[in-house]
Formats: structure tokens, C-alpha cells, sequence
């Protein structure tokens, strides 16, 4: 570590049984060490840090610690900050000790700062050790190179990168709105955005335990063949789908994969989507593949389910039995470094628009425009592409 920033104080409470016939609780108050910490080559140096509105409660052997504060870094690096993922740990085998805030679409040059707003609870062992109960410290950041530094021990680097892709291709299409038709065709793309956001269909759907699917008689199970969007220019697609089901119990699909570009592919996401009887396709979110699937140019991969899910459709409508079920590739990382993620237009021509859930950037645009109307979006925007401020109107 190169950059300690002197630890944070948070109240600890701890309540005591009083003896002698009547209980009393006496409250004592103490401290607990909240360090942040640089991993050495990542350009960021700690400022500052205020969890003072935090809270801890002692229960049984843990310390439940609800964090609340902000960290605030500075971007002493060369290159233009996109994102973060920072790395919060309040004991190793503490379950519930660890967790990771994602910090997507920013634009922080040399010499500006991030205020990261830290809200999550945690648990800690008791006793206390000495030292700094929590260590909070950037884990993988993301450059407008879309190379990254940071130990990366959760393995986020890449989905940074995918996160940023989404993004640019966003900015880039709400951009060509105010291009083509200034404010009124930014102002028109935000509005059909929430619409979409608020009229897309939400489906439940839940890891499932070990046990049995159903409490009666066991049923046979039901293969349900997968159908694969072929979106131009993927490089990997499906030659073959499949998903079994006991009720409403599903297995994670079982793909037979082709990676069918001149590159190897290092990191991929499946979108899951379901249709019910009366055509409503709801999004199930990734397939679970199992670990980090790589493949070699041209190369083939066969997954296996190692998953069970529980998927029940809405029971009003009269459309709730299961109509088929679609996947496509949502993205891939590559060799050289690069992210393939579906264009707008495919999105669109394909349906999976008015499905998906919308890039994080983009939900972040229309709350923007929803708060501060379309010129604030066309400020973000033109920040984020390296363009000069919008002249007045």
C-alpha cells in the first residue's frame, strides 16, 4: 500500500446487562477504525473521508456496522478517470464482510476529485483486533483508454469496460439526437426512455435451493429449446440452446457456443429472456455460464447448468404459462482489449429494447434530464465526448 489516509472514526455503541433485580442498558461509546487505502500503481490519492452518520450494533459474536459517509480521491494520474469499483472489507471470514461499490460514468482528469458515497452494511468478528476494523480501497479503476489499473481482486476490471461501452454508445446516440434535432429530439429520446423504463415487464425470478421442485409427486422434466439471436456483427454466437425445468424450477441453460471472430474472447455475457403465452417477453438477466468462460478463435464451448432458478410469470393477464425462450449475446470482451456490446439499432430491431433493462448510463441521463430538463444532458454529454460547452440558445 503507498497511501494511507489517517482512519476515519464511526461511534461504536456496545450495551451492557446491568445485575442487581432490574436490567439497565448502559450505553459506552468508543471508536472504530475506518482506513482508506491506495494499492500501489493506481493513480488516486485519499483526501478525505467522513463516515460520521455511521452506526454499529453489537449481535451475539459480529458487530453490525451500518457505513454511511462519503470517500473523497484525487486523480493524480495522467489519464481521464471513467470508473471505479471500490473494495470495502470488515473481516475475511466474516459472512456479509465484504462488499464493493461500483462508481461507472465519470469524466475526472488530473488534478479534480471523485466523491464516492459509500451506504452498505457490513459484519465484523468480535472481538474488535486492533488496528482499522474496515478497509475501503480502490480495487480496479477504468481509464478513458479503457485500460485499467488496481489489484482487481473481484474481478470487476472487465466489467468496467463493458459498462463503458454501454455508455459510449448511449452518449453517442443521444448526441445524433441533438445533432439531427437539437433539444427537442434529446428531449423526445429522454421521454421515450422512462417511458420504456416504466412500462418494461418485470418478471420474478430466484435461485432456487438443493430440494426437490415440488412437494408432490415428481414430475417429468421439461426441455425447452433456446432460441439464439444471431446480432450482426457478434463475435460469438449459439449452435445450440437448452434449458430443462421441473415445474417452476429451472436449470441454467446449457449452450454449445462458437466463437466465430478472428479473436479470442476472454469475458462473455448471455442475456436470458422469457415469453409467456400471450407474448410478453420479460428479461431474465445473464445465463449463468460457470466461472470466466474463455475461447480461442474459432474455438467451441459447451456450458453446463450448475444453477437453479425459480421463474414465476405474473398470474394476471391470463398469459402466465411459458410461451419459448430467447438468448443472444450481450457481450464480450476481446483479445485486443476491446468490448463488443449490441448496437442501438439491434437492439431496436430486434425487440430487446423495449425488454432490457437500459444501460446504467442511460438511466443515469433520463433521472438527469427528468430532474434538470435536456440542456443539463446536453452539458453531460458534451463533458463526457471531450466537447466544448453548448453555446446559448
Amino acid at each position: 500500500m503507498t497511501d494511507l489516509l489517517p482512519s476515519a472514526r464511526a461511534p461504536r455503541w456496545i450495551c451492557l446487562a446491568a445485575l442487581a433485580g432490574t436490567i439497565a442498558l448502559v450505553a459506552k461509546a468508543q471508536e472504530i477504525d475506518i482506513a482508506v487505502t491506495i494499492p500501489e500503481g493506481v493513480p488516486l490519492r485519499a483526501m478525505a473521508s467522513d463516515f460520521s452518520s455511521s452506526d454499529v450494533e453489537p449481535r451475539g459474536g459480529v458487530l453490525v456496522i451500518n457505513l454511511s459517509g462519503t470517500v473523497h480521491l484525487e486523480n493524480v494520474g495522467q489519464e481521464v478517470i471513467r470508473a471505479l469499483v471500490l473494495r470495502i472489507e470488515a473481516g475475511d471470514r466474516a459472512f456479509g464482510g465484504r462488499a464493493a461499490v461500483t462508481v461507472p460514468s465519470r469524466h475526472t482528469p488530473r488534478g479534480e476529485g471523485l466523491d464516492i458515497p459509500i451506504n452498505i452494511r457490513l459484519l465484523r468478528p468480535l472481538p474488535l483486533p486492533s488496528g482499522p476494523a474496515i478497509v475501503i480501497e480502490p480495487d480496479s479503476v477504468l481509464f478513458a483508454s479503457m485500460t485499467s489499473a488496481g489489484p482487481d481482486r473481484l474481478g470487476a476490471a472487465g466489467r468496467l469496460r463493458v459498462l463503458e461501452a454501454e455508455a459510449q454508445r448511449d452518449r453517442a446516440f443521444f448526441l445524433s439526437k441533438i445533432d439531427s434535432g437539437g433539444l427537442p429530439e434529446l428531449a423526445t429520446a429522454m421521454q421515450d426512455s422512462l417511458r420504456r423504463q416504466a412500462a418494461r415487464p418485470r418478471l420474478s425470478v430466484r435461485l432456487a435451493g438443493n430440494g426437490p421442485a415440488t412437494a408432490g409427486p415428481a414430475a417429468d422434466p421439461r426441455r425447452v429449446e433456446i432460441a439464439f439471436l444471431d446480432i450482426p456483427g457478434a463475435p460469438v454466437v449459439a449452435e445450440g440452446a437448452v434449458a430443462t425445468a421441473l415445474e417452476t424450477v429451472w436449470s441454467a441453460p446449457q449452450f454449445d457456443l462458437h466463437n466465430r471472430s478472428d479473436q479470442a474472447v476472454h469475458h462473455l455475457d448471455i442475456g436470458w429472456l422469457a415469453e409467456d403465452a400471450a407474448g410478453v417477453v420479460y428479461s431474465l438477466g445473464s445465463a449463468p455460464l460457470g466461472g470466466r468462460p474463455q475461447m480461442a478463435a474459432g474455438a467451441r464451448l459447451e456450458t453446463r447448468p450448475e444453477s437453479r432458478f425459480r421463474i414465476e410469470f405474473p398470474t394476471s393477464g391470463g398469459g402466465h404459462a411459458l410461451g419459448g425462450m430467447t438468448a443472444f449475446l450481450r457481450s464480450a470482451g476481446l483479445m485486443d482489449g476491446s468490448v463488443w456490446v449490441p448496437s442501438r439499432e439491434a437492439l431496436d430491431v430486434s425487440g430487446l429494447a423495449d425488454a432490457l433493462p437500459v444501460s446504467a448510463e442511460e438511466e443515469r441521463l433520463s433521472l438527469l434530464y427528468r430532474d434538470r430538463g435536456p440542456r443539463a444532458v446536453e452539458a453531460e454529454l458534451r463533458k463526457l465526448a471531450g466537447l466544448p460547452e453548448p453555446s446559448e440558445r
